[in-house]
């Protein structure tokens, strides 16, 4: 072989790893994503895209709870919730005939989801004294409210379906109710931040609000609220 014909070959096999990887022949080529970072999009319930947070102005992904629609009426059977349960693109959408929200029911207009902890004072105070009352006011005008219980007894351990079924009995819930056995919505918040009302403009799944602590009387926080209720 000619010393011209030797340096053909060279670049050749040079270049062979190059053309196996694009003929695919490289099965390291393409690792798997580390878990929790780019997967594809979910494809399941139909929800707003991306990107999501848990701030103010934020999208909010659709997190999906262990619970009961309307704990009052429950019969012990738990349900799927998910946030995309309660997406209204429209603003005139209902729930479909298969709904454990009521077939042909309208969907709300805007959705106040409050995450609490069994072990938190001011979410016992709020549950019992302030959410029955606010729920009676809203509801009618197109408001949702969803109850997340994150925390059991002990701050950062994920509340159980136990915990679930007094909470709701004790303070006699009237609105759809879960735990996130997954606690991926719950680790989003310190204790310090507990309970913390998300509001969200269920037209585009975007947080209005989200004060720590129990929103006041009259704040900015219910003017929001009220804002997006449909007219009297």
């Amino acid at each position: 072989m000619s010393r011209t014909e030797m340096t053909r070959a060279s670049a050749l096999l040079g270049l062979l790893p190059l053309l196996l990887s694009i003929a695919g022949c490289d099965e390291n080529l393409a690792p798997p994503f580390p878990e929790g970072q780019g997967q594809a999009a979910d494809l399941g319930s139909p929800y707003p895209a991306g990107p999501y947070g848990v701030g103010v102005g934020d999208v909010i992904a659709n997190f999906q709870f262990v619970g009961y629609a309307n704990p009052e009426e429950s019969t012990g059977e738990e349900r799927a919730i998910e946030l995309a349960d309660f997406w209204n693109p429209t603003g005139e959408d209902v729930f479909p005939e298969e709904s454990i929200y009521g077939a042909g029911e309208p969907k709300p207009t805007v959705l106040l989801v409050v995450v609490s902890a069994v072990w938190c004072g001011p979410c016992q105070f709020e549950s019992e004294k302030l959410l029955p009352e606010e729920y009676a006011k809203y509801a009618p005008r197109g408001a949702e409210f969803l109850l997340h219980l994150a925390d059991g007894p002990a701050a950062g351990s994920p509340a159980e379906l136990s915990h679930l079924k007094a909470w709701t009995g004790k303070y006699e819930t009237a609105f759809p109710a879960g735990i996130d056995p997954k606690y991926k919505l719950g680790s989003q918040f310190n204790s310090s931040a507990f309970p913390a009302n998300l509001l969200i403009d269920t037209k585009t799944m975007t947080i209005l609000d989200s004060p720590t602590g129990i929103p006041e009387e009259g704040s900015s926080f219910f003017q929001l609220l009220e804002a997006h209720l449909r007219p009297e």
